[in-house]
């Protein structure tokens, strides 16, 4: 998992203080070497967090090749120091060693559906870096409790037979999901304070990179050669203008995608728009959608071993 860049900053020891009567031509060049000094630790950190990642979660190999680039553009340099400088200050939801559990419970590589939402939770124990889902111990949220209304009224998911005890949606993630937010970052308390710091620009990466990625070798996807595509399933118009922008005309009719769009499932847009979340049968659409494109069905139950 990726933890070590985004850790807080421990407070460095101070000079020996013999720095009384240093010249002002010494001082300068004491100066320059701070600076050099600090870029290359912070060269240094990006080096140890893209090796973190692959030694700790082999998900996230095929990622990091995709958003290397990212990595080192200025743009993700400036969110690092920001969101460092933040876990210093504030509590800092999901905890740092669950910033991207989207990625690295699902490789780019299994990726075959994408479920886009907007701001992690900004409650205690919720957020665990899972869009819409939360901790076995945590009260379902009233979005993810219609989430288990839709699944639980559409006829053609037939093994869901109950309303969940937990709002944990990890067996989602293991089967090919990928359920990222569009921030991955948010103070206690106070939802949209890390809005607009550079996970934008990330999170549209990580969208291109699904895109963009090879076909899989050797693999027809059911003699139509599309198991490139994935299916997105677009709750609200924050996520579909997301990635309409990330993929800037990838989502056309077209596309080797297949895009389901919806209203958002909180309880004061499940009923809303021309396209409404509630009986909307998503989720049985998304599971043709992808038999269609050549993979096996998602099994939407959040309990129980997968075969």
């Amino acid at each position: 998992m990726i933890t070590s860049f985004f850790k807080p900053k421990r407070d460095r020891a101070s000079a020996d203080g013999n720095d009384i009567g240093i010249n002002k031509k010494n001082d300068t060049k004491n100066k320059k070497q701070k600076s050099s000094h600090c870029k290359t630790n912070k060269s240094k950190e990006i080096s140890r967090l893209i090796t973190h990642l692959n030694d700790s979660s082999p998900n996230f190999i095929s990622w990091k090749v995709s958003l290397d680039k990212h990595f080192s553009s200025p743009s993700f340099g400036r969110l690092a120091s920001f969101v460092e400088s933040e876990r210093g200050k504030y509590t800092i939801y999901p905890p740092v060693e669950e910033t991207f559990a989207a990625l690295n419970l699902c490789s780019l590589s299994n990726t075959k559906l994408v479920i886009v939402g907007q701001d992690p939770y900004h409650g205690p124990q919720q957020a665990h870096g899972l869009c819409f889902s939360v901790r076995k111990d945590v009260k379902i949220p009233p979005s993810l409790r219609n989430i288990y209304k839709e699944l639980f009224n559409d006829s053609k998911i037939t093994n869901f037979t109950h309303m969940p005890n937990h709002g944990n949606l990890e067996r989602w993630s293991n089967q090919g999901v990928l359920m990222i937010n569009n921030v991955l970052t948010v103070r206690k308390g106070e939802a949209h304070s890390h809005k607009k710091r550079g996970w934008e620009e990330f999170t549209d990466a990580i969208i291109r990179a699904v895109d963009q990625r090879k076909p899989i070798e050797g693999d027809t996807g059911n003699g139509n050669n599309n198991k490139n595509g994935v299916v997105f399933l677009l709750w609200g118009k924050p996520a579909t203008l997301k990635t309409q922008t990330a993929l800037t005309g990838a989502l056309s009719s077209s596309s080797r995608h297949k895009v389901i769009c919806t209203s958002h499932p909180s309880p004061l847009g499940a009923t809303k728009t021309d396209s409404p979340f509630s009986g909307s049968k998503c989720f049985s659409r998304a599971n043709e959608a992808l038999r269609e494109l050549g993979y096996d069905e998602i099994d939407w139950v959040v309990d129980g071993k997968l075969p």
